[in-house]
């Protein structure tokens, strides 16, 4: 684990008022934060509307372990709201509270909160804002420098900007999900994972920082609506150029490239249980290097297979042949031996790989340890840039780990908006914290 910075980050002074919640909205305020920003993070007091992530598995203990099902479902709900693992991950160097937005006073303390704060961030439908009566008027009103980040599945302005939508459903709409997958005549496959959601995030923190740097040479705000779905049309590569210039839709290759000729390219398997290894041939030269790692069997001498065009030509028997030859190795070591022999190769990683046994992302410190009110040190992601004068690190200025339900109420209540012991007791009561 890398030492954690002295210094302040480079956003430090910042503070965002965030509404967002599940991943797309998350994922970007946990980069401001990890850039250094003080980010407070707005929930719903239990038993309101939790944010989907405080009820995803795993959940985490200290120490840790692993338990059947049925011991999850037994915890008192409190103790899993505060130990979801995908929580944890998402919003590391927050802080924490619980603010009722139906509630009239509790959309009164949001108002006081307002002017305290450099950004609000959410990532509602396009205009449930608006019915809370915090639309970007109403928030410029508050504090005219406020800097107003949206971030919907299909942005504030257009005709479908009243659907709802997720990662997956932006990513279907963006074209994303029909590109994936094997050639016809199978279906298309979608994408495994919400990608979009983790992509949006940086998308999302990105234009926050413009944001902040064109109020910092103006003195101006502004709002930024930023849609899902377009970023996901950010991401299709060159399908939408291919189709404007050459009226060519886009195909589904599987793990072949369509746009650079190689030949054996692709994912094929190795010991173990769904274990594999990645490489690509994209001349003879390197066709003469591969077939030199596997001792020459004497398949590679066949005419099919002797150059770059009839390889080309006959991918699906090359492969039949190259799969029989990696199946006899662990995936690490196909890859180190392939490697030594000039031969592009990288093995497919699991999540243990990467965080057990990547020299790289160890030597780059990418997994750390923050601290949790229950679970003690877990280990967490930490960024992937590395600033030489200003430090970065995952635990924020406060270097700590996602925050329990509330945890900062006193902190921002009773220290930022000055309340007595006795208000927020009442508060509390009325279920507005």
């Amino acid at each position: 684990m890398k030492a954690v910075p002295a210094t302040p980050g480079p956003l430090a002074g910042v503070r965002i008022i965030d509404l967002t919640w599940l991943l797309v909205g998350a994922g970007a305020t946990r980069m401001l934060a990890t850039l250094g920003a003080e980010v407070i993070k707005i929930e719903p007091p239990s038993p309101g509307r939790l944010d989907p992530m405080r009820l995803r598995h795993p959940y985490m203990f200290n120490p840790p372990r692993v338990q059947p099902e049925p011991e999850y479902v037994d915890m008192p709900p409190e103790a899993q709201w505060d130990r979801a693992g995908n929580f944890f991950n998402i919003n590391p160097g927050k802080r924490g509270i619980t603010l009722n937005m139906n509630h009239p006073k509790g959309r009164e303390l949001f108002a006081r909160l307002v002017p305290l704060g450099d950004v609000v961030t959410e990532n509602f439908s396009a205009h449930q804002m608006e019915k809370w009566g915090f639309g970007y008027e109403p928030l410029r009103a508050l504090k005219p420098d406020i800097l107003y980040v949206q971030m919907s599945g299909l942005g504030y302005h257009g005709c479908d900007s009243s659907y709802r939508s997720y990662g997956p459903t932006a990513q279907a709409l963006s074209g994303l999900s029909d590109q994936s997958g094997l050639p016809e005549p199978y279906p298309p496959a979608g994408w495994g994972f919400s990608y979009l959601d983790h992509t949006g995030g940086y998308y999302g923190a990105m234009a926050t920082l413009s944001g902040l740097y064109h109020r910092k040479r103006t003195g101006r705000g502004q709002h930024i609506d930023m849609a899902q779905v377009g970023v996901g049309l950010q991401l299709t590569g060159t399908a939408l150029l291919d189709f404007t210039v050459n009226g060519r839709s886009s195909r589904r290759t599987g793990n072949r490239s369509p746009y650079r000729l190689a030949a054996p390219h692709g994912v094929y398997p190795c010991q173990g249980e769904d274990r594999w290894c990645t490489l690509a041939v994209f001349s003879d030269a390197e066709w003469q290097q591969l077939c030199t790692a596997m001792q020459e069997p004497d398949w590679t001498r066949q005419d099919e297979f002797v150059t770059l065009d009839s390889r080309l030509a006959h991918q699906d028997e090359l492969d039949r042949h190259l799969s029989a030859w990696t199946r006899q190795f662990e995936a690490r070591a196909l890859q180190d031996h392939l490697r030594q022999h000039g031969v592009r190769a990288a093995m497919v990683q699991t999540v243990r790989d990467k965080i057990d046994d990547d020299p790289q992302l160890q030597q780059r410190h990418y997994i750390t340890e923050l601290p949790h009110q229950l679970m003690g040190q877990q280990r967490v992601e930490n960024h992937p840039w590395y600033f030489s004068r200003t430090p970065v690190h995952a635990g924020s200025g406060i270097q700590r780990g996602a925050p329990c339900l509330g945890e900062d109420n006193d902190y921002v209540y009773g220290g930022l908006l000055g309340l007595s012991p006795y208000e927020m007791a009442q508060y509390a009561a009325e279920g507005v914290i």
